[in-house]
């Protein structure tokens, strides 16, 4: 366009125009700045006219979506869907202005009023109470407030939740509470208004228990009772309590002296006397589980967690004995004899170093050594008679390893299910014959579905556990370590020998008779973590994998799903090379193994190097993934929310 001007050649330059020029330029300016200020207005028009129509587009658009037709009664479901279950990343949502019952009610006013509408969208009410600012924190006052005001907002959601659910069965979880470390400088009249706060989202709760059906409380107690008054329910207020998880901290710095209050008040309220109470859940035990009471015939699942006081002999089997009717059981085995500072689980230590008295006493076994290194084992077998669980179907032990005699106590004949996560301290180890191994020898032909922690294993117990599993289906071998002192323990040696003694041998090019016998011969779902520097080479997988692929005509189990973890290395082949070069269909066969990448800090990492993941896409949510590779989740509570 400038093409056309007398000053064309002048421009981009220094050029300094004269009188005249001005004038003429300015002419210029204003007759071009004329048709300008036309086109602006053209193309205002044009925008106008352009927005009317992509609002017609779009308002017309909508009744063509897809969910448009969708009736009511699915919508909700699907609503209903968009509600998190149980998994290895967390539990129900909190209450927050992000939770799926609010955010499909902000989409449209047909969802807000179905959603409202919707009570089983507003069942679960899960509550976190978050700590209160430390005094010495920057601008307290500004801190408190905003802590204030959080907790007028969840008892306003908790009020809106309550609400929305109308009449429908609840699940309730509570977790946190006041928690004021002795050695800092809370005001008085601070503390009395947050523990005011709490009282009424307690109170909120506690005005709809008739219509609880799940409770998770995981509290800190200390000096003052809000929290305490969820125990003191009457049990006729519970009529449809079925599901009760609870986990108590005690957090005040008198506890030696007010622990048995406390206790008082938590044990002695209606909660456990739930009329129709069925699974129950204990995170720490503060006393013996005996004295409760709990309807222990009514239980179908059992779950005890640490002990944090001086047991017996018969337990856990004198607890276990009244709980004829379980199908489900998870205990934490109690060591035989362990520094511990009173009233406080060896797992809370770290975690609340403030509240730890300053002198530890020994917890005495119930057996005495006379080797104080060397404890002896609590002696099973002075629990009278057999204790006789008919429907138990799965079993889980955490924390110490039994004693023989565990096992001979025991009599379930309709076990499928055993979890053995425990270990040993290393005096311990060596002095007596491990209770795990017993129990497999005992419940072995029994038992499809096997998970064994690896850390206090060597290769011989290995063999002998594989031994007795003629008819498990499922195997999984974790090498996590869940105690302080397990890495002076002699490490898991998974040789190639453990291996081949699970790889049939066929006759006729492994089509036709199996030569020999073979470990487990039903196995389908093959899982490992090794997480130490020793372990079965790559080639003897391949050997295993395609051995128990080819048994087709046999009376050998094909597998249909492997995980394995390797520690970091460079393998020689990949597996899957290694398998497609014999020719072995893995069609509808999961395989997932990987090379673990250890941190300076914290648990190994998996990484997908060198590409030897078949299932690419989600892989971290895989079933099989999750419960070989990442840390097994804990029972506690998983059978209750």
């Amino acid at each position: 366009m400038s093409s056309g001007s007398p000053f064309a050649q002048h421009l981009h330059t220094n050029y300094v125009p004269s009188t005249i020029e001005i004038n003429q330029l300015r002419s210029l300016v204003d007759e071009r700045q004329k048709v300008v200020d036309a086109l602006d207005r053209e193309i205002e028009a044009l925008v106008k006219r352009r927005d009317e129509h992509a609002k017609f587009v779009k308002e017309h658009s909508a009744l063509l979506s897809p969910i448009r037709p969708v009736p009511n009664d699915v919508l909700s479901l699907i609503f209903l869907a968009c509600l998190p279950s149980n998994s290895s990343a967390g539990r129900h949502p909190r209450l927050s202005g992000d939770h799926p019952a609010l955010v499909v009610s902000q989409v449209c006013q047909r969802w807000r009023h179905l959603s409202f509408n919707t009570p089983l969208l507003w069942t679960i009410i899960d509550i976190y109470i978050p700590r209160p600012p430390d005094p010495k924190e920057y601008r307290w006052d500004d801190a408190m407030a905003h802590w204030g005001g959080h907790m007028q907002a969840i008892f306003e959601m908790t009020q809106f939740w309550i609400s929305r659910s109308a009449s429908c069965p609840l699940t309730v979880s509570f977790s946190g509470g006041l928690a004021f470390d002795y050695h800092t400088d809370f005001e008085a009249e601070s503390i009395d208004i947050a523990r005011e706060q709490i009282r009424c989202i307690v109170d909120a709760l506690r005005d709809v228990s008739r219509r609880w059906k799940s409770v998770y409380l995981s509290v800190g107690m200390g000096d003052d009772t809000a929290v305490a008054r969820f125990f003191q329910i009457p049990s006729d207020n519970i009529p449809l309590l079925e599901n009760l998880y609870v986990n108590i901290f005690l957090t005040s710095p008198n506890f030696s002296s007010q622990r048995e209050s406390l206790l008082e008040q938590t044990t002695g309220g209606g909660l456990v006397k739930a009329p129709h109470l069925r699974r129950l859940a204990v995170g720490s035990l503060w006393s013996s589980p005996l004295p409760l009471p709990i309807k222990w015939a009514n239980l179908t699942e059992l779950s005890l967690g640490p002990v944090a006081y001086q047991v017996d002999a018969s337990f856990p089997l004198s607890t276990l004995a009244m709980c004829i009717n379980l199908t489900r059981c998870s205990i934490h085995h109690q060591v035989p004899a362990l520094v511990q500072h009173p009233g406080i689980p060896i797992h809370l230590m770290p975690a609340n170093p403030a509240v730890i008295p300053a002198n530890p006493t020994i917890i005495q076994a119930a057996s005495t050594s006379p080797n104080p290194t060397t404890p002896a084992a609590p002696n099973h077998s002075r629990h009278s008679g057999i204790c006789r669980l008919p429907k138990l179907r799965t079993l889980e032990l955490r924390g110490y390893e039994p004693p023989a005699s565990f096992a001979s106590a025991l009599d379930l004949p309709s076990l499928r299910e055993l979890i053995i996560l425990c270990s040993s301290p290393p005096p311990v180890a060596e002095a007596i014959e491990r209770g795990s191994i017993e129990l497999i020898r005992k419940f072995g032909d029994g038992l499809t579905d096997v998970v064994v922690n690896s850390v206090s294993l060597n290769e011989s117990s290995l063999l002998d556990i594989l031994e007795h599993l003629p008819n498990v289906v499922s195997f999984r071998l974790l090498g996590s370590s869940m105690l302080r002192f397990q890495s002076r323990m002699p490490r898991l040696v998974l040789l190639d020998s453990v291996l081949e003694k699970l790889t049939p041998r066929y006759e006729d090019n492994g089509h036709g008779v199996v030569r020999g016998t073979s470990y487990c011969p039903k196995l389908k779902k093959f899982g490992c973590k090794v997480n130490h520097d020793v372990g079965f080479s790559e080639e003897a997988l391949v050997r295993f994998i395609a051995a128990r692929r080819s048994c087709l005509h046999t009376d050998v189990a094909q597998l249909t799903s492997v995980v394995v973890a390797f520690p970091a290395r460079k393998p020689s082949k990949l597996i899957r090379d290694g398998l497609q070069e014999l020719g072995v269909d893995l069609e509808d066969m999961v395989l997932i193994t990987a090379y673990m990448k250890t941190q300076a800090r914290g648990p190994p990492i998996p990484t997908a190097a060198l590409g030897e993941f078949d299932v690419q896409d989600g892989i971290d949510d895989h079933e099989d993934w999750v419960s070989t590779v990442k840390p097994f989740r804990q029972t506690l509570g998983d059978w209750v929310l």
